[in-house]
């Protein structure tokens, strides 16, 4: 590479010590993105000093002959520096107002270097040093002859024999550094079009451009997109800020949700503010991060984020203000996660009805995982406007495998924390909640844990052992819901060491609320009385029911502790049997016998107590009674309850007219009467027993 001086002062000077460090100083920051140009911004005049070795090549040189007076076209002597620098050279751009005819175009790894990045362009105006596009109609000549201020190209074809770009890749791809780019007139209501009256692009990077930096860049009031990348990959950009322009602020895809592609791209501290497109917009994002970045202001969303995201990690980023959702997340099939860590979103959704800090939509997702962020509402900095946004976090359009997983965090919206229509959320300990309304922010801060599904899916929490397999699973049923109490059932599974389901102990029916166990069934092991205590407070209600599978099931049994064989029984058949306990077998049972009949087939009835004993119901069709004599005429009872075989036991219970001890039962018709005679003149009152031979 050919050296060039930029005066003969400026060469003397580089032979001293001073001047020998300030050399290997910038020499060091031409070789270094990201964090380390940070700290190696060059005044012009170590600028001037570097020695001309390190392929530092200044525009102003007589050899280029830039001027920077905001008046002459320098873009033929700026251009000329970039081509004659080469790979790996640096073209420094002193303080000044550059006025361009036509883009500078950068493909070999060229690092076009200022000293100059206003943060807030607004607020200083950028008036010192800037490069801007030629004005229609002002300037001289018909304007800007392009459709970028910087276009950056692909490097030369690997294929080459003059300048094959992975010989020379070891210097680095295209720099950008301490430049300040304004699209606008010095009457910032003057936006400025290119010479077919298109608009303009502060830095346009073609498909195919592979290891781009930019460091300490301003890009600010253009009619097109702040930066705008195509299929482009290794991109290291560092505090860029795109601010208050006609398109987005930074975009790897176009208006139509093609193009794009950013690949093996980091992002560390940019800034894009008050854009009329989205703050950031990334299409197709593979293995992308972004570190501290901050979008606030935009008219569209903070972060727009579609696609098929392969891998993407948001960490620190920030929002505010923004018209749409602050961190807007739409993922297409074949995509695999999305994490954001300690992301904020801070009153968006300022023109949009039924905004969130974060949304996450889309046809499909392996996961999106949101850690330590947060969702605030607020109106403008004047507390104007209406509180926004509406939700914390809102999903949708997810299919049922999909999942968000939110740990931890504040979400706060002026509707509500969550919208989960997608019905993917999975809300993790630690998640604090609130609506803000306009007098009053009410908090939820109740520790939850949500599993969310599609209505008629299957919804888990399953239990591990580390580096096993599931041994239970906590289950809503995939039972179909119609919205009025039904389906879903909610199920406690048991699972073998293969992880395979062996069993149900516990299911609720979600129509009912009833509890259902499976075998082994329930074992109360009760230290207060009552064990079990059921308080039937529904009338008519049913306390108990069991169903067996067969005859030989039984309902219920009860034994003391020490027993080997349980005191009492009784058989689903509904017999009972009773036993001493210990080690003797029950030996007394009672239960149905036969059609109408209740009794003991193996014991007798015994009155356990003197004055105990038989009752029998008195009445119509009974079969017990008192009768009065007629004498020797028949009187007749009528009674169903007879029978042919029928024992009809009769006693004097009260003597009358001429009672002579004798009356018998002169006939019966069984099912409907019998009739007693005693002898004439006897009137006593006669008792009637029926009893039924065994």
């Amino acid at each position: 590479m050919t050296s060039h001086h930029t005066t003969p002062s400026t060469a003397a000077s580089a032979s001293t010590p001073a001047a020998t460090s300030r050399r290997r100083m910038l020499a060091t920051a031409a070789g270094l993105g990201g964090a380390a140009l940070a700290t190696t911004v060059a005044t012009a005049g170590e600028a001037a000093a570097a020695d001309t070795g390190a392929g530092w090549l200044n525009v102003k040189d007589v050899a280029y002959g830039a001027l920077g007076d905001n008046s002459a076209d320098d873009r033929p002597a700026i251009q000329k520096a970039i081509d004659a620098a080469g790979q790996g050279g640096t073209v420094y751009v002193p303080p000044g107002r550059y006025k361009l005819g036509a883009p500078l175009r950068l493909s070999l790894g060229v690092t076009l270097r200022g000293d100059w990045n206003p943060h807030f362009p607004d607020r200083t105006f950028m008036v010192g040093s800037f490069l801007r596009p030629m004005y229609p109609n002002t300037d001289l000549g018909t304007g800007f002859d392009g459709d970028a201020l910087i276009v950056v190209d692909p490097a030369p074809d690997a294929s080459s024999t003059t300048d094959a770009y992975h010989k020379s890749a070891y210097q680095g791809g295209p720099r950008l550094y301490g430049l300040a780019l304004r699209g606008c007139q010095d009457d910032q209501s003057l936006t400025v079009l290119n010479k077919t009256g298109t608009a303009i692009t502060g830095v346009r990077v073609g498909p195919g451009v592979r290891d781009l930096g930019m460091d300490k860049v301003t890009i600010w009031r253009f009619t097109g997109d702040g930066l705008n990348a195509q299929n482009s990959s290794a991109f290291q950009l560092n505090q860029v800020h795109c601010v208050a322009n006609e398109g987005h602020g930074f975009t790897w895809g176009d208006s139509a949700g093609t193009g794009g592609g950013l690949v093996d791209a980091d992002l560390f501290q940019c800034y894009s503010q008050g854009n009329k497109g989205h703050g950031y917009d990334i299409l197709n994002p593979n293995a992308v991060t972004m570190v501290d970045c901050r979008s606030e202001w935009n008219t569209q969303h903070g972060y727009h984020i579609t696609g098929i995201n392969y891998s993407m990690v948001m960490v620190g980023c920030n929002t505010d203000r923004n018209g749409q959702d602050g961190f807007h997340l739409s993922t297409s099939a074949g995509g695999r996660f999305l994490q954001l860590l300690g992301c904020l979103a801070k009153r968006d959704g300022k023109t949009t009805t039924g905004a969130s800090g974060f949304t996450i939509t889309g046809t499909s997702a392996e996961g999106v995982v949101l850690t330590g962020c947060s969702t605030t509402v607020g109106r403008d900095d004047d507390n104007a406007g209406t509180y926004s946004p509406a939700y914390g976090i809102t999903t949708s359009a997810l299919n049922s495998a999909s999942c968000v997983s939110v740990v931890g965090g504040e979400y706060v919206g002026t509707t509500a924390p969550f919208n989960d229509a997608g019905a993917v959320l999975v809300r993790h300990s630690g998640v604090t909640a609130g609506t803000q309304s306009d007098t009053a922010l009410t908090w939820d801060k109740s520790d939850v844990h949500m599993v969310s599904g599609a209505a008629g899916t299957v919804r888990d929490v399953q239990f591990w052992s580390r580096g096993k397999s599931r041994r239970w699973t906590l289950r809503t049923t995939d039972t179909a819901e119609s919205g009025t109490g039904d389906g879903s059932d909610f199920a406690l599974l048991r699972h073998g060491d293969d992880g395979t389901a062996l069993s149900t102990p516990v299911t609720v029916t979600r129509s009912t609320g009833r509890v259902s166990f499976t075998t082994p069934g329930v074992v109360v092991n009760a230290d207060s009385s009552p064990g079990v205590n059921l308080l039937q407070s529904r009338a008519a209600g049913q306390g108990y029911a069991v169903t067996g599978a067969d005859t030989s099931s039984r309902a219920f049994q009860s034994q003391v502790t020490g027993d080997a064989i349980n005191r009492f029984a009784i058989e689903i058949n509904g017999t009972q049997s009773f036993g001493p306990g210990g080690g003797t077998g029950r030996d007394t049972s009672w239960g149905r016998l036969g059609t109408a009949q209740i009794g003991s087939s193996d014991s007798d009835l015994v009155a356990g107590l003197a004055g105990k004993g038989l009752r029998v119901k008195e009445g119509t069709n009974a079969k017990m009674g008192t009768l009065t004599l007629n004498g020797a005429t028949a009187v007749t009872v009528p009674t169903t309850a007879v029978t042919a075989t029928s024992r009809i036991f009769l006693t004097i219970q009260a003597p009358g007219g001429s009672p002579a001890g004798i009356a018998y039962v002169s006939t019966r018709t069984a099912g409907t009467s019998f009739s007693v005679k005693g002898v004439a003149g006897d009137t006593s009152t006669v008792a009637w027993l029926i009893v039924e031979p065994a």
